[in-house]
């Protein structure tokens, strides 16, 4: 059984839960949001990605990313070489000028937290493959662009990378038994914003210059209106994925009364032969002709909930930043 001996199998990799915090220098989001903005403002793909470069201080449990560079999304056999080559080079030429050039992860953007699909997860699966400590950046810029930096770091969670090493695609039985679900199949790591001195005392000066009327601004609708058209296309998807559960299970129940009612049929033939003094016929293997259909794979359900949880968790957080600020707007209008 393959999910009965996978904890057994797959001991602790020593650094694979080290990383506790990961710091973000200010110049790799300026890059991160310079390059989703490009993309954007050329109407081109809006979902970008690239690689992360830094450090890993075990000590401290710190990954810290202090340079990046964008890549070409991977539509194509010969974008994936192309990538490939690209990121050598890259490598090579920050060797060279003395800068971090060891990869730590990778960041995508995305809008309203739809990037937990099934790429998602095999992205960050072989970055871990290749570094333990490997992260993946999500920074969605229409969240953004309300004022609130939106910048999460992720990890696969331990149960979920042995599982996955082991099977593409995960069957009801090995969830059960890894108590494996959808709250803890990634891992969310803490991101902390790091800036230099001299970057402190810039921000500290427009601050002083500029009065602040971000505590003022309202809750924009359009922002939770797409919200909730997510999280109903998320409702939709988990609807479907329950009827071919309920389908399944009723081919299930089928074939098992077929299998009952041909045993039951051969019991009384052979009764009967045996009153007519004949040789009864021998006990044949009907499991053999009736021959379960295969388990349903729970995998993308799980990625659909996953979603739905972030989608539920971005509605609640943008509602309760605003209720507040709305009552008191209508308190001055009326």
């Amino acid at each position: 059984d393959l999910s009965s001996g996978i904890n057994a199998e797959w001991p602790l990799r020593p650094g694979f839960e080290s990383i506790q915090c990961v710091e973000i220098t200010s110049q790799v989001i300026m890059k991160i949001t310079r390059h989703s903005q490009h993309e954007l403002e050329k109407q081109l793909d809006p979902h970008v990605n690239g690689v992360l470069l830094g450090l890993i201080n075990e000590n401290k449990g710190v990954l810290e990313v202090t340079h990046c560079f964008p890549l070409m999304n991977n539509e194509i056999d010969e974008d994936i070489e192309t990538n490939r080559e690209y990121q050598l080079e890259m490598e090579r030429s920050l060797r060279l000028v003395n800068i971090d050039y060891q990869q730590v992860g990778f960041y995508q953007s995305t809008y309203l937290n739809t990037h937990c699909d099934r790429n998602f997860l095999e992205n960050v699966f072989v970055y871990l493959e290749e570094m333990k400590e490997a992260i993946a950046v999500i920074y969605d810029p229409l969240k953004t662009k309300l004022g609130n930096l939106n910048i999460r770091a992720f990890k696969l969670s331990l149960p979920a990378f042995r599982l996955y090493r082991e099977e593409k695609d995960f069957t009801a039985t090995m969830l059960k038994d890894n108590s494996l679900t959808f709250e803890n199949l990634f891992k969310e790591i803490p991101v902390m914003v790091k800036n230099s001195a001299l970057t402190n005392v810039l921000l500290c000066e427009i601050d002083r210059i500029q009065e602040s009327t971000a505590c003022l601004t309202l809750p924009t609708s359009s922002y939770l209106e797409k919200s909730m058209q997510m999280l109903l296309s998320g409702l939709d998807e988990v609807n479907q994925d329950l009827q071919k559960i309920n389908l399944h299970q009723r081919n299930v129940y089928k074939q098992q009364q077929q299998l009952l009612q041909n045993v039951q049929k051969r019991k009384i033939e052979n009764a009967q032969r045996e009153k007519d003094g004949l040789n009864p016929l021998p006990e044949e293997d009907f499991s053999k002709q009736f021959k379960p259909p295969p388990p349903l794979g729970r995998l993308e359900p799980l990625l659909s909930s996953n979603r739905i949880a972030a989608h539920c968790e971005m509605i609640e957080e943008h509602v309760r930043n605003g209720i507040g600020k709305l009552y008191l707007a209508d308190s001055f209008m009326s």
